[in-house]
């Protein structure tokens, strides 16, 4: 089963995450007067505190968290979720890997009933995940279930896991290792309508979560994977 599949992540929601960030900052190099440090400090260190806690996004998991997940399947199968404000990352995670699990299992009872001499032959392991950057998104899931102590499905590759052999990539397959190439641009060069025409980006997604706007997030999260899956198809 090859599943497509995008997250959106955020900065920590830990109470004080900001703290933390701000105990790891430093003034920049060039302030050498202490009173340039000390205006530095006053004027300037909240927008660079917030900058780097905002950067937490993109850490791959080490304090960023994930709060939406969408995957979808050649078989036009789809799911999405964007937890709320009260709900856990860790439900969130269990929740896709429970979708998952129950996909194959509707997969491996089809063919048991049309292949009698077939039960036991589905491979219920064998899944193929491809997204775009794709080291990001699996590496985020494998690395949040770790740090929240959800159980991780034999599925789910590591971070250690080898793109295009292991699972794939859409934005390797394209530009080959160490290239880099936007979804949206890709989607726009290939003719395939973009995802990011919808009102709302990966830069806008912590705020539009901060705004209770998860119904937009989700929309735009599943257009993301099944984006992917167009690309996929026209690579392939």
């Amino acid at each position: 089963m090859q599943i497509y599949l995008d997250i959106e992540s955020i900065p920590s929601q830990r109470p004080d995450a900001r703290e933390l960030v701000r105990q790891s900052i430093k003034p920049p190099g060039t302030l050498k007067k202490p009173e340039s440090i000390a205006a530095w400090w006053q004027n300037e260190s909240a927008a660079a505190v917030e900058t780097e806690y905002r950067r937490q996004s993109l850490d791959g998991g080490l304090c960023g968290e994930i709060i939406s997940i969408a995957c979808c399947t050649d078989t036009d199968r789809e799911w999405v979720r964007c937890r709320e404000q009260n709900e856990s990352e860790a439900e969130l995670l269990s929740m896709f890997f429970d979708r998952i699990e129950t996909w194959t299992r509707d997969e491996a009872n089809k063919l048991r009933l049309t292949h009698h001499d077939a039960a036991g032959a589905w491979p219920l392991d064998a899944h193929y995940l491809i997204a775009h950057n794709s080291q990001f998104d699996v590496g985020f899931l494998w690395r949040r279930s770790k740090v929240l102590g959800v159980p991780t499905p034999r599925w789910l590759p590591s971070p250690s896991a080898r793109p295009g052999r292991d699972f794939s990539c859409t934005m390797l397959s394209w530009c080959g290792h160490g290239g880099r190439v936007s979804l949206d641009t890709l989607c726009k060069t290939l003719g395939i309508p973009s995802p990011k025409d919808g009102g709302i980006d990966g830069a806008g997604v912590y705020d539009a979560w901060l705004a209770g706007r998860y119904h937009d997030i989700s929309k735009y999260n599943l257009a993301d994977a099944v984006a992917c899956r167009a690309v996929w198809e026209r690579l392939q």
